[in-house]
C-alpha cells in the first residue's frame, strides 16, 4: 500500500496541479496527460453502477451519479478519471460479459458499434483487486485538489453526450430490473 501511495503521489506532482481546482479544470488536466477530450456528464444511473467510463471516437465519457452529493459526484468522477490517469486497461472479458447482459438478443460486436463505442467501454469493477484499490489512493489523493461544486441541475443532455447517454439508458434499466429481480441478497455488487 505504501507503494502504492507513493506512485500516485509522483503522479499528482507530475500533473503540476494547481493548489485548488474545480473538477473541470482537472478533467482538461487529464484531457492533456491522455492526449485524448475527456467529457463529464452528469447523469442519473439508475442505482446500477455510481460512475462508469465510455470511449467514444470523440474521447473519454465520465458518467457519474447526478443524485448524490456534490462532494460524491466529485469522488465518483475523480474514480473514473483515476482510471485514465493509471492506465488502466479494461479487462475486454468483463466488457463482453456487461454487454451480453446489457443487450441479451445483439451480439457484443453489433451492440457495441450502435452505442458508438471501443473494446474501452466501461468501468465498475469491486474493490478487490489491485488496479481498484490504486484508483481509489488515487482520487482520494486528488481530492486534496478539487472543490466540489454545487450540486448540478438535472439539464437535458445536449450533442454527443445526449447520444451516448441515450445508448447507454436501456442498458441500465435492463440491470436495474435483473438486480430488482435477484432480491437483496441475490443482486449483483455493481
Amino acid at each position: 500500500m505504501g507503494q502504492m501511495r507513493r506512485r500516485c503521489k509522483q503522479l499528482i506532482k507530475e500533473l503540476q496541479l494547481p493548489a485548488s481546482t474545480d473538477l473541470r479544470g482537472i478533467c482538461d488536466v487529464v484531457a492533456a496527460r491522455v492526449e485524448r477530450p475527456v467529457h463529464l456528464v452528469p447523469m442519473s444511473l439508475g442505482g446500477v453502477v455510481s460512475g462508469m467510463t465510455a470511449t467514444t471516437d470523440d474521447g473519454y465519457w465520465v458518467f457519474c451519479e447526478l443524485k448524490t452529493s456534490p462532494w460524491h459526484q466529485t469522488h465518483i468522477a475523480l474514480h473514473e478519471l483515476s482510471h485514465l490517469l493509471l492506465g488502466h486497461a479494461q479487462d475486454p472479458a468483463v466488457t463482453e460479459d456487461a454487454l451480453r447482459m446489457w443487450t441479451p438478443s445483439v451480439d457484443v460486436a453489433t451492440a457495441m458499434q450502435r452505442m458508438g463505442l471501443t473494446m474501452g467501454f466501461a468501468r465498475h469493477h469491486g474493490y478487490d483487486n489491485l488496479a481498484e484499490r490504486e484508483t481509489e489512493v488515487l482520487g482520494t489523493l486528488l481530492m486534496e485538489h478539487v472543490v466540489p461544486a454545487t450540486a448540478e441541475r438535472e439539464l437535458p443532455l445536449e450533442g454527443p453526450a445526449a447520444e451516448v447517454a441515450a445508448a447507454l439508458g436501456p442498458a441500465l434499466q435492463h440491470i436495474r430490473r435483473q438486480q430488482e429481480a435477484a432480491g437483496p441478497a441475490g443482486g449483483p455488487g455493481v
